[in-house]
């Protein structure tokens, strides 16, 4: 099984119930206090919405504890004995609102990150007709791995897709694949996806004939994969891990936006199947990826991690 997997397993899944159940189960001093915790716990669950890695399970899963959690939240109110003890309920009541505070402060970041920095560049959707989830994506740490490289010194070869979004394919009950955690990346609802240009330009890099790696397995030693990098007059493009000998295009090759690039694969520094895109300045002679990066917008819309979209017909 899928590392990754089992440990989002624990963290989104085994440790909220934990939590809602003992919220439930565990008799309150006050319904002030009750109001109180339920509240801190709320705030994790929105937390996780906007911030949790949603693989397996699906991303529509910390909704339904949500909804779990108010039901617990009314069952317990029902019941509340108040304790014949002020300090007991004044002890509940300030670590619950610690915790609430708390809560509130982790929130805060994946907040912020959600809104487009001025001056992005837009570009026009990449992929075809279909559902997506957004793995990476926005302009703060908890909601975009990517991130660490604009300032880690060991990264400095990738600074420029630092502001790069992910994303993967689901299918209308919000799965991602055929399986919990499948080692065959076709397997994959976004795997052979058609990939198109989403600008106008030329051809600058085109890197083809790298294998499509098993789930989880990595290739560092091929860090885009089969990649296509893309220069639109002014900013550079890049398309990563893409199928093996799926790419449709040469170098030099000027392309127009919707011009078919390859299909989507899971070659390169992948943990499975998505598409990789990012935008940076310039294309340097040394590092490929390591010019300042530029944010940007799909047909406008500037995307976070777990938001969801439709490409239709």
């Amino acid at each position: 099984m899928n590392t990754v997997i089992i440990g989002l397993g624990f963290t989104q899944v085994l440790l909220p119930i934990a939590l809602i159940a003992a919220n439930t189960l565990i008799p309150s001093a006050s319904r002030f206090g009750l109001g109180l915790r339920s509240g801190a716990l709320f705030l994790l669950l929105i937390y996780a919405a906007l911030a949790g890695l949603w693989l397996f399970p699906p991303w529509w899963t910390p909704y339904l504890f949500m909804g779990l959690l108010m039901i617990g939240a009314i069952f317990r109110y029902g019941r509340i004995r108040h304790a014949t003890h002020r300090w007991i309920r004044r002890t509940e009541q300030t670590a619950a609102a610690l915790a609430l505070v708390g809560a509130a402060l982790v929130l805060v970041p994946a907040l912020q990150g959600r809104s487009a920095p001025d001056d992005t560049v837009d570009l026009a959707m990449p992929v075809g007709p279909g559902r997506y989830l957004v793995l990476n994506g926005g302009t703060t740490d908890p909601i975009n791995a990517h991130l660490f490289t604009l300032t880690a010194e060991t990264a400095r070869a990738y600074r420029g897709q630092s502001y790069a979004i992910d994303i993967i394919g689901i299918d209308r009950f919000g799965l991602r694949a055929d399986g919990i955690s499948p080692v065959d990346p076709t397997a994959y609802q976004i795997y052979g996806t058609p990939v198109r240009a989403p600008c106008t330009g030329t051809i600058v890099q085109r890197i083809d004939g790298v294998a499509d790696m098993p789930v989880p397995v990595m290739d560092r030693e091929n860090m885009t994969g089969n990649s296509v990098m893309i220069d639109c007059d002014g900013y550079v493009v890049l398309l990563a891990h893409l199928a093996a000998n799926s790419i449709a295009v040469e170098l030099g090759q000027s392309v127009q936006t919707g011009t078919l690039i390859g299909q989507v694969g899971n070659s390169g520094n992948t943990g499975e199947p998505h598409l990789h895109i990012h935008v940076q300045s310039a294309l340097p002679d040394d590092d490929p990826i390591s010019a300042n990066p530029l944010w940007f917008t799909l047909d406008g819309q500037f995307f976070v991690r777990n938001d969801r979209f439709t490409v239709d017909e």
